[in-house]
């Protein structure tokens, strides 16, 4: 009896194994036809996902009995809800329209006085440590402003290190402080910011000032882990730390004493943030991330 249930449970666990296929398809522009690289293709009501590679291609593997749908989602685009029955044996294609924006009447004036530039955040920042993160997980941290109206960020400066593979790329995010939470809120970048650091220890340097966002008083700035080691979850070890076997690709910059900002994490292919405390961080380190800002002195 014994052996007769040994082989029930092989023959289960074999049926179970063979009823995995491969789900592949192509993410394309609805106008133009070309293909959105790096968005993202989750599982619906599952914290689960991949992301297209720079043509818009993916491929995910699972389960057709537990996986029903997926969302694709990419900025500047309406998500779409793809059932799994849609999907044949060849690669899919699919289609996102462009987003549109209802944008509330603006009265332009002509600005007048200096152009003057300040810190987001600080610059002189020493790095003293790594942040290894996974394939689609995003660290955040809220740096301060002025409270000046009118002042337009204009530069994000990120410190990738040496460590992994600092020439795969990231995606940069900007977000407002939500009321009540202090956690991220509504997204201020309405396109993708992919960018990549060439050989490491390095701040990479991100021209915004054409997204016009204001950053009075202060807003989020996050790292989001889009490519990895061959946009896959291949897990990499640390040259520097043995302890540490598992991340993908670039390594975040930390550093210290940073004026006490406030650091959230976002795990892959989740939707809700933690901040530092909640997810155990160290309170005294923080993401090499700072910008700068612009605004007119009369």
């Amino acid at each position: 009896m014994k052996y007769l249930l040994l082989t029930i449970t092989m023959l289960l666990s074999l049926s179970s194994f063979c009823q995995e296929r491969i789900f592949a398809g192509r993410v394309l522009d609805k106008e133009k036809k070309d293909g959105i690289a790096y968005c993202i293709v989750k599982v619906k009501d599952r914290n689960e996902g991949v992301y297209t590679d720079e043509n818009g291609r993916f491929s995910f593997t699972a389960n057709p009995d537990s996986v029903k749908a997926f969302v694709i989602s990419s900025l500047g685009y309406a998500k779409k809800e793809i059932p799994t029955a849609e999907f044949g044996k060849d690669s899919l294609i699919i289609m996102l329209q462009k987003e549109s924006t209802n944008l509330k009447e603006v009265v332009v004036t002509a600005e007048t006085g200096k152009v003057r530039r300040r810190y987001l955040g600080k610059k002189k920042l020493r790095h003293i440590s790594d942040c290894y993160q996974k394939y689609g997980e995003e660290d955040a941290v809220f740096l301060y402003a002025d409270k000046i109206n009118k002042n337009i960020l204009k530069e994000i400066f990120v410190y990738i290190t040496n460590e992994g593979v600092p020439n795969t790329k990231f995606r940069i995010h900007v977000y407002e402080k939500e009321p009540g939470t202090n956690l991220p809120g509504k997204e201020l970048t309405d396109s993708n910011l992919i960018v990549h650091a060439n050989t490491g220890n390095e701040w990479v340097k991100v021209n915004i000032a054409s997204k016009r966002i204001s950053v009075s008083g202060g807003v989020f700035i996050s790292v989001e882990w889009i490519a990895g080691h061959g946009n896959n979850e291949q897990a990499l070890a640390s040259r520097k730390h043995t302890s540490v076997t598992d991340h993908n690709g670039q390594v975040l910059g930390l550093a210290r004493n940073y004026g006490v900002p406030f650091m959230c994490h976002r795990s892959s292919f989740h939707t809700e943030w933690q901040s530092n405390m909640e997810y155990g961080f160290d309170i005294r380190y923080c993401p090499m991330i700072y910008g700068t800002y612009t605004y007119h002195k009369q």
